[in-house]
């Protein structure tokens, strides 16, 4: 029997294109227990657990064999469970006792359909805490790799932040394919929030009749826009099936599929439901576009990107020899990136001082720009952003703007202030950590609230590059 929902197609969160507000990568890789690393910087809000109502799935008692294993060399098939308990106690930013994660995999598993077979299951018990889970685990999963999975996501998806996820070896594969720059899917940028929550964070992990996937924006051309889908609408439901009780991958996972394929959304907009159709296509990410209007050279950067630096910089450079008085960089719906591209379209900027410092529980890091800026030290710069700038972009616009180097304008960002590291397990999937909070260098945290704009713009997503130039650069 498989789960209800696929465990198994776990993809990064936030996004249906996806690219998150998106994950972004540290500069060096860190070694850790598991086989390997792949180091990683991503967007969301806090490192707070997240907000989410734990599944309660009571499953028909058996008297199945059950036999728990330790972690000091654990089979095969479990070892996963035992490698994401290691990682979390050493590199998650926060301290996770074993009770809640041993309550957090019985999560995963109550979201199974329950056991057909009854032969024996192996569980990893990674701490006295786990016996229990492994219990439930027995008349929930199917096999030992079945409840070693729904272990693992079941940590990220209900003891994490919203940041933190699983990946098994397919959903890894559709992360790599978004990181290339190209995806099969329609083109959205969503972010799953619940208004009923205190406080300024309002990322949820689970969707719920509070939680709810919201649509930020979508690319340009891509079949998302296409059809007319807009930010501020809600998905409720993906080919007829309501998304309620789905973890935020789980949605994306549906959503994504190969170009020329259907997938049908339920819409919610302006409190009436409708249904779209919509054709999966190859969408091409955009990384810049530049132009010069009037005296002002206006470059609109969309992600941070392994290449984006290197086009950045180009892009500067033309629009400085064309002789242009300012320069006006738009960061709206930009969803982040790697860590090392932001130092470099900082130092654009700037020639010395610090980028961004990240605090973790095991080391406090200090990133340097990088080089000589190109852009004169007198020349305006303004900074253009809203609720879809995340991670990266916030790292650029809260460092210029707290060195006095760029006005920032527009609206409150998305408030994502945590980096996370991908590490990978021995199944060929891998585990995404928050393992450090960023802060300016001047010690600002806009976790949760966002970067606060120097100048307020009303309706800064909806403008166009003229009127986004226009209101920048007016009085």
């Amino acid at each position: 029997m498989t789960s209800r929902k696929p465990l198994a197609a776990l993809v990064l969160v936030l996004t249906l294109v996806s690219c998150s507000p998106g994950e972004d990568a540290a500069p060096e890789p860190t070694s850790t227990t598991a086989p390997a690393a792949s180091t990683t910087v991503a967007p969301t809000t806090t490192s707070s657990p997240p907000q989410t109502t734990v599944p309660d799935t009571t499953f028909p008692v058996t008297d199945r064999e059950l036999e728990l294993a330790d972690c000091e060399d654990p089979p095969e098939d479990t070892a996963i469970v035992c490698e994401a308990y290691d990682l979390i106690k050493e590199r998650y930013v926060d301290d996770i006792d074993d009770a809640a994660l041993a309550e957090s995999a019985a999560a995963g598993l109550a979201l199974l359909d329950g056991a057909d077979a009854e032969g024996l299951l192996v569980c990893a018990a990674p701490a006295v805490a786990f016996t229990s889970t492994c219990d439930l685990a027995a008349v929930a999963a199917d096999d030992t790799n079945e409840a070693a999975e729904a272990m693992v996501a079941g940590f990220a998806a209900f003891a994490l932040d919203p940041n933190s996820a699983y990946f098994d070896p397919d959903a890894l594969d559709l992360l790599q394919e978004e990181q290339e720059g190209e995806i099969q899917g329609i083109g959205a940028l969503v972010s799953p929030e619940d208004q009923t929550l205190p406080g300024d964070n309002k990322q949820c992990g689970v969707i719920s009749e509070t939680c709810e996937m919201i649509i930020v924006s979508t690319i340009e051309g891509a079949p998302a826009a296409d059809v007319g889908l807009m930010g501020d609408d809600e998905i409720v439901a993906v080919n007829g099936d309501s998304i309620v009780g789905w973890t935020v991958d789980e949605v994306t996972a549906m959503v994504r599929g190969q170009s020329g394929t259907d997938v049908t959304l339920t819409i919610e907009r302006a409190g009436e439901r409708f249904e779209v159709t919509i054709t999966r296509a190859a969408v091409q990410i955009p990384v810049i576009e530049d132009e010069v209007i009037g005296e002002v050279g206006y470059l609109r950067l969309w992600n941070f990107t392994g290449s984006a630096s290197t086009q950045f910089e180009t892009a500067i450079v033309d629009l400085l020899g064309q002789g242009v008085d300012e320069l006006v960089i738009d960061l709206r719906n930009n969803p982040g990136g790697f860590l090392t591209t932001a130092i470099d379209v900082a130092s654009v900027f700037v020639d010395e001082g610090d980028v961004v410092v990240t605090e973790g529980p095991n080391d406090d890091n200090t990133y340097p720009v990088n080089g000589t800026a190109i852009v004169p030290d007198d020349m305006e710069v303004t900074f253009v952003v809203n609720k879809g700038s995340a991670s990266a972009s916030e790292v650029v616009a809260a460092t210029l703007q707290e060195r006095g180097r760029a006005t920032v304008v527009g609206e409150n960002t998305f408030g994502k202030n945590t980096v996370q590291q991908r590490f990978s397990l021995s199944n060929g999937g891998a585990l995404k950590l928050t393992i450090a909070r960023w802060l300016t260098p001047g010690g600002l945290d806009f976790g949760g609230g966002g970067v606060t704009p120097d100048v307020e713009i009303e309706n800064v997503s909806t403008m166009t590059t003229a009127e986004v130039v226009a209101a920048a650069t007016g009085p």
